[in-house]
């Protein structure tokens, strides 16, 4: 038998999995991450001679095999012990007894496996299920066992921790070895829904009061303080005939009431919600009556009466009441559900974000439509009046869970947001599809992932389909957030994982398609002055480079004021270990785990672009763009700073993929060369390149090896202490913005000043200016504490200073670039004198052109002539026209500068005159100049 196969269909797939192994006296237990790894293990100790068993849940961690850190289940399970003074005598008898119960049940035909003397048995679910939905069904299975009287091990089979033998090993016990195979084969899978039908389940017991103590817990607490007994719905039902006769006669014939009975009637009136009133009215009539001595014997009673204590005290009356034996206490007539008021409603959670918002987030729970209703306590209930005009109330989930809005994504469609409220975890937003509302299994799925787990799933999916209802007849459908960053022009918020930052509060964002798999990066870690502290490794002289690029995290979000969309800095240095790749992840680790939020080279380039879609206004970090041609190089700078993706087509239709808004922000690539070099290799001038990206080579600052350490610690400390600055710097921003908003223009006009700035060089002042100004206000708000003087000072002499070095160097006059065409192209060119034309002389009767022995004949096509004697050259404008555009030369504007600096004409003239070749006259573009970098031998050979 495939022991995987078995182990595939009765384990989940997520989580650990567990071995045990026992020989004689010696146990051994083991987790393993996948099952090839659990088949070997076992296959080992069986060959040791070890009993093995497997653990039938999967599990959270590797740290232990208990029932609190199951993850998932995928079977039900019995175990049936045969043998001499076993359950069953023999496996024979054990399965023809399971046929018997399973035919009585309508159970599905289960895999067994004979472990050596009992037998196994397995019904094996389709897909895997939580621990809160396994469980109540695995009891009701044991109940079911024991109703039955069918004798399966009652301490195995609801056990969620409990381990079997694994199928193809031994069994070793007694001094014998005998083999665990499969009886016959394995079943098929089951649905799970389909398989707890069948086992039905327990009927819910009814609330009353009990001298029984009850273990108490968070859950019974609140579904307790949700209960209430009103005293005039125990009047109306006995007025009707269906209440307590006892409460009836007290109340008809209140001066023939002896003492006891009086002070049992107060009992149950006390214990209402309206007591107070009601014990005055059951006592009004009584001769003894005093409103000060009711009260002094109500507060005397320590509990409701049972009901056979009213027929001790009244005997001949309750052996006609339509609910004796049915009650313990008149008590429980009266109970309702006690439904939340609109105080009740508002309630305040400790926040999750303590280091930037108020100590507690304050919830109002809006009012759940109808027929359902929030308890006091929290909960969802359900109230409806049957057949016979009976107030039903039910319970539909015991913690606070409602739909909060409707949301449209563009990818997959409309969706709703649900608020969810545990009593020991942060509040929890979520979003599901609305296709997932109509599916059982869907849904299920859906709510088993946000830890919701009821036993009638239906009863939930009818509650979130009525809040559906309610909301589209009541408001239309928000668009999801699918990215990242400012919203609005005017800065009203900013969403940053599933949190939305306003100026004096922070609210929920529910997840999108585009922004899911980010959420949980965001998430804050360690503390903010941890995250300082770590930040003083940069704060010193030297790391001017660094504390630019963490700036930059700041300074992205600024891009938001400014017209242009994106600007780019590029960290290149052939060695490694010089800080690039950290000193990202340091920026990066203002906002959230950084390691997740850095691009690497690896992801393809659209991953990219739809990263830098949803970042939207964070610092998009590339790592690595070494391996990138320079074509695909020139594509990127262009496209990130353009601020949006290039249009695509949605896979599978023929329909254009959403874009969002377009992005701005500040990017930093890494690399082992320049990028602008990369790209010079494709690309005659790469100048518009060079002005969208500036460029830094990286020096090493630490050389002693004794600095390793102290580095070592700085990169493992960035992942420690993480996302709590940024809240901190866009909530000054919404609260200060046109201040702000000063600032940058103050800063950027100083910059422009002292760099000697351009509208040429837009984008670079733009990346210094957000950069710098971000430095300055992460100092006023004590995130770092960089000189941003020294800083400024970097910017202006060592980082625009080399930049605009290098884009002057770049410069191209139309005289070289004329020069390297017909450099590059003159095995193409005719080289000929003209003056040699002997048209006209003697013995040239015919007219024709007398032949010039040319100095060098193109060898393949013929894109120009040059007459070596006159300094004239004829271009021909389809091949000059395609060469440009191979080197991304504006070919109109070269045509204009060769008329207007070179006194070009273009005009119709004979290429091929004086030789062989009577080609006609065709367009060309004449220009007077000296060739001077090519010498043609006489062999035709280049000799430059």
């Amino acid at each position: 038998m495939e022991t995987k196969k078995f182990l595939t269909r009765t384990l989940g797939n997520d989580g650990y999995y567990c071995v045990f192994a026992a020989r004689e006296g010696r146990k051994l237990q083991k987790f393993y991450p996948t099952l090839d790894a659990v088949v070997s293990a076992a296959t080992n100790f069986d060959s040791e001679g070890y009993d093995t068993y497997f653990a039938l849940a999967t599990f959270q961690d590797d740290t232990a095999r208990v029932r609190d850190n199951v993850r998932q289940m995928r079977s039900f399970y019995l175990d049936l012990d045969c043998g001499p003074e076993k359950e069953f005598a023999t496996q024979e008898a054990a399965i023809k007894e399971l046929r018997g119960f399973c035919k009585d049940l309508s159970l599905p035909r289960p895999t067994m496996v004979n472990s050596g003397n009992g037998v196994h048995i397995y019904w094996n679910l389709k897909e895997p299920v939580s621990l809160a939905e396994w469980a109540p069904y695995a009891q009701r299975l044991k109940n079911l066992c024991k109703e039955k009287d069918f004798k399966a091990d009652i301490n195995v089979t609801a056990d969620a921790a409990r381990i079997l033998r694994v199928p193809g090993t031994h069994n070793y016990k007694r001094g014998e070895q005998k083999p665990v195979v499969l009886l016959g084969t394995l079943s098929d899978p089951v649905e799970f829904d389909a398989f707890t039908a069948l086992l039905g389940s327990d009927p819910a017991p009814m609330f009353r009061p009990s001298t029984v103590p009850m273990e108490r817990n968070a859950v019974m607490d609140a579904l307790l303080g949700n209960r209430e007994s009103v005293f005039k719905k125990i009047v109306i039902k006995t007025s009707e005939g269906k209440g307590c006769a006892q409460i009836g006669h007290l109340l008809a014939k209140p001066e023939t009431v002896s003492e006891p009975m009086w002070r049992a009637g107060l009992s149950i009136a006390k214990f209402c919600s309206d007591g107070h009133k009601a014990a005055h009215r059951l006592s009004k009539g009584h001769p003894e009556y005093d409103p000060d001595l009711t009260d002094r014997k109500v507060e005397g009673i320590k509990g409701p009466y049972l009901c056979t204590r009213f027929d001790e005290y009244n005997p001949g009356v309750c052996a006609g009441c339509p609910n004796w034996g049915k009650i313990k206490s008149p008590i429980v007539l009266g109970q309702q559900v006690r439904e939340a008021t609109d105080e009740d409603n508002i309630v305040k959670v400790p926040s999750t974000q303590a280091a930037f918002a108020p100590s507690t987030v304050t919830y109002i729970i809006p009012k759940f439509p109808k027929p359902y209703f929030r308890g006091a306590n929290g909960g969802v209930y359900i109230r409806k009046v049957d057949e016979d005009n009976e107030v039903e109330e039910r319970c539909i989930y015991h913690n606070d869970l409602y739909v909060i809005r409707r949301v449209r994504d563009p990818e997959s469609g409309e969706g709703i947001v649900m608020r969810l409220h545990l009593p020991h975890d942060p509040v929890k937003e979520f979003t599901i599809p609305l296709t997932a509302v109509g599916s059982r299994d869907e849904f299920r799925k859906q709510m088993s992932a946000q830890g919701v787990g009821v036993l009638r799933m239906e009863d939930l999916m009818s509650y979130t389909m009525q809040w559906v209802n309610e909301l589209q007849s009541l408001s239309k459908a928000d668009e999801a957030r699918r990215q990242f960053g400012w919203v609005g022009e005017d800065c009203d918020s900013f969403v940053l994982g599933d949190r939305e930052y306003f100026s004096d509060r922070e609210g929920a964002n529910p997840p999108s398609a585009s922004t899911i798999e980010l959420i949980p990066c965001f998430k804050p870690r360690g503390t903010l002055d941890g995250w300082k502290n770590t930040m003083l490794f940069y704060a010193r002289p030297g790391f001017e480079l660094h504390q630019y690029v963490v700036a930059a995290g700041f300074g992205s979000v600024l891009m938001h004021f400014l017209p242009i969309n994106a600007a780019g800095l590029h960290l290149y240095s052939k060695d490694s270990g010089l800080g690039k790749t950290t000193a990202m992840l340091a920026a990066l680790s203002i906002w959230g785990e950084p390691k997740p939020l850095v691009i690497g080279q690896r992801d393809t380039y659209n991953f990219k672009m739809m990263r830098g879609e949803t970042y939207h206004n964070l610092p998009f970090m590339l790592d690595e763009v070494t391996n990138m041609k320079g074509g695909d190089l020139s594509d990127l700078v262009y496209e990130l700073t353009g601020g949006m993706q290039k249009g695509r087509m949605t896979s599978g239709s023929n329909t254009a993929r959403h874009r969002g808004e377009p992005w701005k922000f500040l990017a930093v690539t890494t690399g082992n060369t320049s990028v602008i070099e990369r790209v010079s290799m494709i690309k005659a001038m790469p100048k518009a390149e060079a002005q969208r990206m500036l460029e830094v080579r990286v020096d090493r600052v630490f050389s002693a090896p004794s600095d390793k350490s102290e580095t070592d610690q700085f990169a493992a400390d960035v992942f420690v202490n993480c996302g709590w600055a940024g809240p901190i710097f866009v909530q000054h921003i919404m609260r200060n913005r046109e201040a702000v908003k000063q600032l940058l223009h103050q800063v950027q006009t100083r910059i422009d000043k002292a760099a000697g700035l351009t509208s040429d060089n837009r984008f670079w002042s733009a990346h210094t200016a957000c950069t710098l100004t971000g430095a300055i206000l992460a100092a006023q708000l004590d995130l770092l504490q960089f000189n941003t003087k020294t800083l400024f000072d970097w910017i202006i002499s060592t980082l625009l200073a080399e930049n605009k070095r290098s884009s002057f160097d770049m410069s191209v006059s139309v005289e070289d670039t004329l020069n390297d065409y017909i450099n590059e192209n003159w095995g193409n060119f005719l080289w000929i004198k003209s003056t040699e034309d002997l048209r006209g002389k003697i013995g040239n009767s015919n007219g024709i052109d007398s032949l010039i022995v040319p100095e060098v004949q193109p060898r393949g096509k013929l894109v120009g002539r040059y007459e070596t004697d006159v300094k004239r050259v004829y271009l021909v404008p389809k091949f000059l026209r395609e060469w440009c555009g191979e080197q991304q030369i504006n070919y109109a504007a070269f045509v204009q500068e060769l008329i207007s600096k070179m006194g070009a004409q273009k005009m119709k003239a004979r290429l091929a005159k004086g030789t062989h070749m009577n080609l006609p006259a065709t367009d060309v573009i004449m220009v007077e100049c000296d060739i001077k970098a090519i010498e043609a031998g006489a062999d035709g050979s280049n000799t430059a």
